[in-house]
């Protein structure tokens, strides 16, 4: 006979994953929806936050992205500034791998993210290692991104650990900054 303990370790283990949710497309996106080559070369901006949560505790973003496209890849450079003065640079590369459908790296994502057309929009599967003062946590991101009725670009992430989620992330993009 199996323990408690043992018990209630593997049904936690069976309902975590289910915790964990990925964010969905709008329900009426812009008929234009996201290709990444398109929307995001040149110079171009975000705003937007991460909302922690388990503390509710939110932090502010802005991030000012330059993407170049040379054949089936597009380099995209994305400089973060938060509200807590922290700044940091961080350099996707996009290589399209069929109709809708990329690979991406980046210097913190762990092996290759990967990211496909849908719904109108874009969605982007990876895993970070966050660096703390002891050590690397590895988090999950599941980014959605498309051009909401307004035509406005938007991306909603959400951020986990053992199908946990532990935060949001939402933002708005523009050509122009954003205030």
């Amino acid at each position: 006979m199996i323990s408690r303990r043992v018990a209630l370790t593997l049904s936690l283990a069976l309902l975590l994953p289910a915790c964990a949710t990925r964010p969905g497309f709008d329900a009426m996106p812009d008929a234009r929806g996201i290709v990444l080559e398109r929307d995001f070369a040149g110079r171009s901006y975000a705003k937007g936050t991460f909302t922690n949560r388990l503390t509710g505790a939110t932090r502010g973003l802005t991030v000012v992205l330059g993407g170049r496209v040379r054949g089936d890849t597009l380099t995209l450079r994305e400089a973060f500034s938060y509200s807590d003065g922290e700044r940091d640079v961080k350099t996707w590369v996009f290589r399209r791998t069929g109709p809708g459908s990329y690979v991406g790296t980046r210097e913190d994502v762990v092996g290759e993210a990967v990211i496909r057309s849908e719904a109108g929009g874009v969605r982007l599967s990876y895993e970070v290692d966050l660096p703390t003062g002891s050590g690397p946590v590895r988090v999950r991101f599941e980014d959605v991104i498309e051009r909401n009725p307004q035509g406005v670009i938007v991306n909603r992430a959400i951020v986990s650990k053992f199908g946990v989620p532990l935060g949001d992330v939402d933002l708005v993009f523009a050509r122009r900054p954003l205030r």
